[in-house]
């Protein structure tokens, strides 16, 4: 039922991977000839004019400019969630072959054929093993948001001040342990997220992550210290990430004592920063009073008459 309902999806996906450059404008003489029945029976097709690089006109459509009506805009819309929806369901079955075959186009063609369709459907994904990547990174921050939103309504509950060290620590244990299950393969993952044609998205992800951290921690910051506490997370997830690949203790141990650590590390300089900043404005305060004293001892700056 699945096969048949997205076939069209996967055809014309094909077409593009299948026909030459040179033909590629015909395809949208393939997918906009539709064929309505006369009284007699007959199959009458429409006239059709194909431009390169064109809107397609139709002897049937009203407006000559080509611009779109609003059934033809819902239908476009219909026909992209649908595309969307094959291609997540794919890849959530890709995942399941990447032990097997890596983040690769092979993984995405036996989730294909996992799904109902043919094994060629994954060259509706033009990045490969890249896209496969950046939609595990994308599900896993969906569930990430969800236990982030969890914890953090768990918190408003008590009373008690919410720690935001011990918060964070939980947090980035628990996204880092969603990788555990690809550890072997995740080298390969991490480099493909840094391909020319996904690293804007892929960059764009890890920001959404870190922000959302800080902000169900409670972070309220809206200074320098915003970008400041998010850039220093990123870096630190990020080095994370090499050392759980690399961690040959029992329930990764020593990743979790050398997270400890860091946290440990980056809570003190937020002191010392704070102490410093406070510092600063005691010395400013101090010099400021010092020198309206003297100015009303000596008289500076007043007007005589």
């Amino acid at each position: 039922m699945a096969y048949s309902l997205s076939r069209a999806i996967i055809n014309r996906h094909l077409l593009r991977i299948l026909m030459p450059t040179s033909a590629q404008p015909l395809i949208a003489c393939y997918h906009n000839c539709q064929s309505t029945k006369t009284k007699q029976g007959l199959l009458k097709n429409k006239q059709i004019c194909v431009y390169p690089r064109r809107n397609v006109i139709t002897s049937e459509t009203p407006n000559p400019l080509g611009e779109e009506t609003k059934e033809n805009s819902d239908n476009k819309d219909k026909d992209e969630n649908e595309d969307f929806d094959v291609k997540t369901q794919i890849l959530d079955q890709a995942l399941e072959f990447v032990e097997v075959y890596g983040w690769s186009r092979e993984a995405i063609s036996n989730g294909a054929e996992a799904s109902g369709y043919a094994g060629v459907a994954e060259g509706m994904f033009r990045n490969g093993g890249s896209d496969l990547a950046l939609h595990f990174v994308r599900k896993c921050n969906a569930h990430f948001e969800e236990y982030l939103k969890s914890e953090s309504e768990k918190l408003k509950e008590t009373d008690d001040k919410p720690n935001v060290t011990a918060f964070l620590r939980d947090a980035i244990e628990f996204r880092l342990r969603m990788i555990i299950p690809y550890i072997g393969s995740w080298p390969q993952a991490m480099s493909l997220l840094l391909h020319p044609n996904i690293i804007t998205s892929s960059m764009g992800e890890l920001t959404r992550m870190v922000d959302d951290v800080w902000y169900y921690a409670g972070d309220t910051s809206a200074d320098i210290k915003w970008y400041a506490k998010r850039g220093l997370l990123a870096k630190l997830y990020g080095s994370m990430q090499l050392v759980i690949l690399t961690d040959q203790s029992p329930d990764f141990r020593d990743t979790w004592a050398f997270l400890d650590r860091r946290l440990s590390d980056m809570e003190k300089m937020s002191e010392i920063s704070e102490s410093i900043q406070q510092g600063t404005e005691s010395i400013g305060e101090t010099l400021t009073a010092g020198f309206t004293v003297l100015r009303n001892i000596t008289g500076f700056g007043e007007q005589r008459r």
